[in-house]
Order: structure tokens, then C-alpha cells, then sequence
């Protein structure tokens, strides 16, 4: 790691209240996106407290993609991490990789850890499928910052399946419309994006996705239309890759890191199989994966 990288506890930490320290953390957060400066410690963790997803949708990794075990992170691994990100700086953590969040069941428990540590920045992305009352009723209560729900025709194609034909949009989609009524009604509650992916996206089919999903889903704070990717090994998700998109740097590297329910450690869900091999929190402080010679090699590259 650059011996000149911000030291992100002393960025972050200091004689000023919450506001500005929210601030000062988007502001680096901006300034690391354009790759003008490094952290000596990643701002943010996806951390994955589920392996485990309650769909199978076709172009998904979790259709048989996966090659390891899958399963829960336990509470003791949990707050190991969490422990160390607070005495570090860490800003952000989404509790979310290639499984539902949902499932895990102290996930809230796991949002409260890290609220009382000091984590800033506390997102989770889910299908939806397992709002219900209770659960309704738990996200608006609990410490989340932000919920991502990824809406879109293979989770229903998927959802429908394994439901034997109950319909995606009168379960699933009402319950996340109920979710933000009820966060309407109680002036309270996470800020919440929307992201959908489509098989073709150009301007018109953006533009009419990012319309409707506005006009269906009252109070939604953001909409992130993207175009499906197929995770498989054996095809190319974008063979048009290089004619039709200009190609940059991975951002995410030099913002986050992704921690697996089992502690292995890599860049993010796109290796979802692991193939870096970073590390692994059981054995390692995160500090010690951040600064070492594997994620630097792949930031050089």
C-alpha cells in the first residue's frame, strides 16, 4: 500500500459532529472513485452474513455456479470484523454478496453491532421475497441506512417457481409497495433504491424502465437500471463489450472489500467462486489483506 495513503481513522474521526463526519467520508469516498487518492484501510465491506439465496434465478451464480459450501456467518466472525473496522475507520458495511441477507437470522441484531460501533454507513440489498409484516416492520425499526431491492423478470420468473405459480407481482412487488407506505406513514426508515435488469437496455428502454419504476413505486429515493448479467463460466455476458462501452478502472477496488460468510476474502461478487484468494479474516486482520502484495498487484494491474 502507498506509504502516502490517507489514514482513514484520522480522516474520518475528530471534534465534529455526525453531519460532518458523514461528509467528510463522501468526500473521499468521491475522491477515491476518481482514483486521485488511497486509504490506507478499505471505506466499506460488503460482508455476505448469508451465502445462501431463497431463489435460483437462470443467470445467476447461484444456479449452479457456485463451487464452495454456502451458509450462514456466525455472530462471533461478525464482530470481529465490525471490531476492527470501527478501531480503523471503516465508514461503510452492506451486508449483502451473492446471497439474501434476510434469511440470517440475526440480521438486525448484526445492523445494531455495528450502528453502536460507530459504522457510519449501514446498506442491505434484498429480492424482497421474504417481506412480510414482521419483517416490514423490523427494517423501519432497525439501524439500516439505506435497502437496495433488486426487482426485476428472472426474480419473478424464479420467485413463481419455486412458489408454484403464485404471482410475483401481487406477493412480492405489493410488499415492497406496503414497505414504503409504511415508511411514509411513520417518517422513518432507510433511504430506498430500486435497481431492475433488463436483456436489452438502450436510451428508450432506460428511460421507460426508470419512468415506471417511479410511477409504480411511491417514495422511492433512487432507480438504477442495469442490463443483465449472465454469470455463467461458459458464456460471454457482453460480447459487445468492447465495441459499445469505453473501458475503466474497477472503482470498488480501491473502495471496498467483500467478505464471505466463511471469512475468505476477495474484490466482490463478480468472483463469486473466490479465484483471487485474499485472504481470509479468520486468520488475518482486514488491515493486513487491504495492505498486502495480492490486492496491490491487482490494483497496479
Amino acid at each position: 500500500m502507498n506509504s502516502q495513503a490517507v489514514k482513514l481513522r484520522d480522516y474520518v474521526s475528530g471534534a465534529f459532529d455526525e453531519n460532518v463526519r458523514f461528509k467528510k467520508y463522501r468526500e473521499l469516498w468521491k475522491e477515491v472513485e476518481c482514483c486521485n487518492t488511497l486509504t490506507d484501510y478499505p471505506m466499506m465491506l460488503d460482508v455476505e452474513l448469508s451465502g445462501i439465496c431463497n431463489l435460483k434465478c437462470e443467470e445467476c451464480f447461484q444456479n449452479g455456479s457456485i463451487e464452495g459450501k454456502l451458509g450462514f456467518m456466525e455472530m462471533s466472525l461478525f464482530k470481529k470484523i465490525i471490531d476492527e473496522g470501527a478501531s480503523k475507520g471503516l465508514c461503510s458495511i452492506k451486508l449483502q454478496i451473492r446471497g439474501e441477507s434476510f434469511l440470517h437470522p440475526y440480521w438486525c441484531e448484526c445492523c445494531c453491532y455495528a450502528k453502536e460501533a460507530g459504522i457510519m454507513d449501514i446498506q442491505i440489498t434484498t429480492n424482497g421475497a421474504l417481506l412480510d409484516e414482521v419483517n416490514i416492520q423490523q427494517i423501519l425499526d432497525s439501524d439500516i441506512d439505506g435497502i437496495v431491492f433488486s426487482v426485476d423478470s428472472h426474480h419473478g420468473d424464479s420467485w413463481e417457481g419455486i412458489k408454484d405459480g403464485e404471482k410475483y407481482e401481487s406477493s412480492v412487488i405489493n410488499n415492497i409497495k406496503k414497505f414504503l407506505e409504511r415508511k411514509k406513514q411513520h417518517n422513518r426508515g432507510p433511504w430506498v433504491r430500486i435497481q431492475t435488469s433488463l436483456s436489452v437496455v438502450n436510451d428508450n428502454t432506460y428511460s421507460e424502465t426508470k419512468d415506471f419504476v417511479y410511477k409504480n413505486f411511491t417514495g422511492v429515493d433512487a432507480v438504477v437500471v442495469n442490463r443483465i448479467h449472465n454469470f455463467s463460466n461458459y458464456e460471454d455476458s457482453y460480447p459487445d463489450l468492447r465495441e459499445n462501452y469505453e473501458l475503466l478502472p474497477c472503482k470498488h477496488l480501491f473502495q471496498r472489500l467483500a467478505i464471505f460468510w466463511d471469512g475468505q476474502v476477495t474484490t466482490c461478487c463478480m468472483d463469486y467462486n473466490n479465484k483471487f484468494g485474499l485472504g481470509n479474516v479468520n486468520t488475518q486482520t482486514i488491515e493486513e489483506i487491504w495492505q498486502g502484495r495480492k490486492i496491490e498487484r491487482i490494483m497496479q494491474y
